[in-house]
């Protein structure tokens, strides 16, 4: 490939976002994680000392995340411990959600 070649891929990949935009969205989209745990920690918490419920509910939740972040994450890298990792939390996530309808 020579230079004008790779600097019109490049141009095509980049057509939406620039590397900055989307190191940005990396950025907030891990630190939307991190205030999600923190909300689902604190509202667990407050749950389990204030009425004594099940936190089916709120792991569900977590674990959707969990299984959808590292689906899209194996789509991009093809990582057999990614995808392993969607997988586990996959799982998880139909196992919370279970235990959830048939708790509640």
């Amino acid at each position: 490939m020579d230079r004008d070649e790779i600097l019109a891929k490049s141009r095509l990949e980049n057509r939406r976002w620039d590397e900055r935009e989307r190191k940005m969205a990396d950025e907030a989209g891990t630190w939307g994680i991190i205030a999600v745990a923190v909300a689902v920690v604190c509202v667990f918490l407050i749950r389990m000392f204030s009425e004594g419920g099940n936190p089916y509910d709120l792991l569900a939740i977590l674990f959707v995340y969990l299984a959808a972040a590292s689906a899209y994450k194996w789509n991009k890298v093809r990582s057999r411990w990614t995808l392993l990792a969607a997988m586990i939390y996959g799982v998880g996530a139909i196992g919370w959600l279970c235990a959830y309808a048939v708790a509640g």
